[in-house]
């Protein structure tokens, strides 16, 4: 749950404070040998998040464009939220239970970096085809950049609790790792409402949406453990506004999803010939924090 507030310096230029408060929970089957081969184990990850504050403007007057516009933006994310929350958890084996931190790193409320925000965001309201007039159409897409390279967090490849090949020796703390999204949607009207008085306040919404973490950070130093890869899905909803409130509801539906498994890769319970420790054959259950194929995104907005 994220609680943002906005405050306008004039008609062009506001400022946006965003603090998220983090519920998560993550659960696998150690050893992760396939359904009814373990046990299962998890813990929870809750408490603030990573607060960030977010600047910004748009280029065109608002008076003189009032129904489009573009606005640029630059921020900041501070860490205060726990990057190193631990439980007990076995070792891979299901053996060897310890207080470790939690995996996967998706799952923290913070990554203990402080991070530069830049973002751009637009919206179009159609004013001249009659079948499409009154429909908006928006865009807009942020990354944040973290200049740290890893954190003081014990990853997943040093929880494991077996013998590691040189490969995996620099991959021993979690990474702080840049993340970015990008949405493009269309807000309309709904048919036979605009004449409803109980009905006009609805509106439909509906968004493609993409997000994910790339292989490496724009500045500072690379290493550490991560996870990239991206999501794609698409968000059917609707928009409910009336006087100074303004009710969105999403269902983000996953259509396709990527995972880099050689940047993801977790080392094997298994030695080869040679008795070298090997790596595991890439499994999504076990080496990336997964998100949900369908879930439900509702926002409250009230203006002062």
């Amino acid at each position: 749950m994220d609680v943002s507030a906005r405050y306008s310096v004039n008609s062009r230029t506001s400022i946006v404070a965003t603090v998220p408060m983090v519920a998560n929970n993550f659960s696998m089957l150690f050893p992760p040998n396939g359904p009814g081969m373990g046990q299962t184990s998890g813990v929870n990850a809750t408490g603030l998040g990573d607060i960030s504050l977010f600047t910004q403007r748009y280029m065109l007057n608002p008076k003189d464009h009032p129904f489009g516009n573009v606005a640029l933006g630059i921020g900041m994310k501070v860490p205060t939220g726990n990057d190193n929350i631990q439980g007990d958890l076995p070792n891979l084996t299901g053996t060897g239970f310890m207080r470790r931190a939690v995996y996967p790193p998706a799952i923290m409320p913070g990554d203990g970096g402080t991070g530069i925000i830049v973002g751009i965001n637009g919206y179009k309201n159609i004013r001249k085809n009659k079948f499409l007039r009154g429909n908006t159409v928006f865009a807009s897409a942020t990354y944040l950049a973290n200049p740290r390279g890893v954190n003081g967090t014990n990853s997943i490849v040093a929880s494991e609790g077996v013998p590691l090949a040189p490969q995996f020796l620099g991959e021993l703390k979690n990474a702080v790792t840049d993340s970015y999204n990008a949405q493009i949607g269309t807000s309309f009207k709904l048919p036979r409402t605009w004449d409803n008085p109980k009905l006009k306040p609805f509106r439909g919404r509906l968004t493609f949406n993409c997000e994910g973490i790339p292989d490496y950070n724009l500045f500072g130093r690379r290493g550490g453990y991560r996870q990239p890869g991206y999501i794609m899905s698409v968000a059917p909803g609707f928009t409910y506004a009336k006087g100074k409130d303004l009710f969105i509801c999403e269902v983000p539906i996953v259509f396709s999803r990527y995972i880099n498994a050689r940047k993801s890769a977790i080392p094997d319970l298994n030695l080869n010939a040679n008795g070298v420790p090997i790596i595991a054959p890439f499994d999504p259950t076990t080496q990336l924090g997964m998100v949900p194929a369908v879930a439900i995104s509702m926002r409250y907005v009230r203006s002062f």
